[in-house]
């Protein structure tokens, strides 16, 4: 009996006239010519398909989409991938300080407390967290530190102890630690510049933009601005030899339609990287309107506009949310969960404890374990069992899943279950900022810039 196929999951773009067939599972995307396109408008309603039953004419083209697998065995179709929990431990993000100097409006850890006493993380834990991540890190052969807080410049010893100790296991591993650091910029010298740069610390500064935006966003706790010192310790940072420095912005709702004014001003500073998040709805004001939602997007086309711009002229513009979207595209990165919680990567707390990530420290319904006892598998597979479960079936109907798997944990528990919100919430920006990634991405690989996706798709091995 002849093998009868269905068409696997897509979704067909057009573009500039041009037809792009996008295969939903396996994150592959395919220019059609006319013959192709012809061949599957007219192939497209038929299912089950048998391929030998079917015109010579058209056979060499249905056999051409068998071999990309956007035509597949008839009862072959893909489950919904279900991520392991209990794998080996590639990143771990220590929480060196739960507490802050800024007292920013839209912080979702309540200052950097994490909804607790304000307490630092003592050098003694620092160290074991560190021999933990190395030690607990299976075949990995290169792991990550994740230095964060609150501001973990309020902490240098420990700070200081985590990185002695994570260098001097991993050598005894023959391993390789990276080291990240997320920071305010306001308590940076020229002796923190020394150690990070020394040991090779990648540093992304939170930063909002010209001084009238950021210091709306980030005041200190006396209620004065903090741009000025965050710009003085940029420069510190951006003058030492050291690795590139990233921009790390927050914007909230009512800032959304000055992001290419943000973007422009971060740029100008003399950041390498500027990545824009909107602001967590820790509060029901800072949930946006349809308006501000559109804002965000023309924001983001408009960069994205950018990008293709200076690719024309051999530049590459340093918008790290096209940057990732466009890396995972060129990759085939098809997720099996929306990021690496629980799944390799954990947060450790000022007292030890394993929370599922950086977000959810604090949420005791996430914890999961301590470096006493070690993480819990089963903690970590019923906390992904019980955020998976509410979108587990609208989630399997959507065509941008393989690059989504549902969105952030710690953004939908805050939407769903403290604020109450209806699923679904950002479902339509998530949508269109894939696509317009995906469109992106054809009209580099039309214009001949493979090598250029290469460079992209590289950092994300990184």
């Amino acid at each position: 009996m002849s093998a009868t196929y269905a068409w696997a999951d897509h979704r067909l773009f057009r573009w500039d006239g041009e037809p792009v067939l996008y295969g939903v599972d396996d994150v592959s995307l395919f220019h059609l010519d006319r013959e192709a396109a012809e061949v599957l408008a007219r192939w497209r309603p038929a299912e089950p398909l048998v391929l030998d039953q079917t015109p010579p004419q058209d056979r060499p083209v249905l056999e051409a989409f068998r071999r990309a697998r956007l035509l597949v065995p008839a009862r072959a179709r893909r489950p919904r991938p279900r991520p392991p929990a209990g794998t080996p431990l590639s990143t771990l993000v220590l929480e060196v300080a739960q507490d802050c100097n800024l007292a920013c409006r839209y912080c979702y850890a309540d200052g950097g407390t994490y909804h607790g006493a304000p307490r630092l993380l003592p050098p003694a834990v620092a160290r074991r967290a560190a021999r933990y991540l190395v030690d607990r890190s299976g075949s990995h052969g290169e792991v990550t530190l994740v230095l964060f807080g609150g501001e973990p410049l309020l902490n240098l010893p420990a700070v200081r102890a985590a990185v002695d100790e994570a260098e001097t296991a991993a050598r005894a591993a023959g391993k390789r630690v990276r080291f990240s650091l997320t920071t305010n910029g306001t308590l940076v010298t020229e002796e923190v510049c020394e150690f990070l740069h020394r040991h090779r610390v990648s540093v992304s500064v939170s930063l909002d933009g010209p001084p009238e935006v950021h210091d709306a966003n980030r005041p200190t706790r006396g209620g004065s601005g903090s741009y000025r010192a965050a710009r003085r310790g940029l420069a510190l940072l951006l003058g030492s030899p050291r690795a590139p420095v990233a921009a790390r912005v927050t914007l909230p709702p009512a800032q959304w339609d000055r992001i290419p004014e943000v973007f422009d001003h971060l740029i100008g500073l003399g950041v390498h990287e500027v990545g824009i998040a909107p602001a967590s709805p820790v509060t029901r004001d800072l949930l946006p309107t349809a308006e501000q939602e559109e804002a965000l997007f023309a924001g983001f086309s408009g960069l994205a506009n950018r990008f293709l711009a200076a690719v024309g002229k051999g530049e590459v513009l340093p918008f790290s949310n096209l940057l990732d979207l466009l890396a995972r595209i060129h990759l085939g990165a098809s997720r099996s969960a929306p990021c690496g919680a629980g799944l390799g990567y954990l947060a450790v707390d000022t007292e030890g404890r394993f929370f599922l990530c950086h977000r959810l420290v604090g949420e005791e319904p996430f914890r999961v374990g301590d470096l006493d006892s070690g993480p819990r598998p089963e903690a970590i597979r019923g906390c992904l069992e019980a955020l998976a479960a509410p979108r587990e079936e609208p989630c399997s109907r959507c065509w941008a899943r393989a690059l989504c798997r549902g969105g952030c944990h710690y953004e939908n528990h805050l939407r769903e279950t403290v604020l109450g919100l209806p699923f679904g919430g950002t479902c339509g920006f998530v949508r269109r900022w894939i696509e317009l990634g995906i469109r992106v991405y054809a009209r580099l690989c039309a214009s001949g810039h493979e090598e250029l996706l290469g460079r992209i798709g590289a950092r994300a091995r990184c």
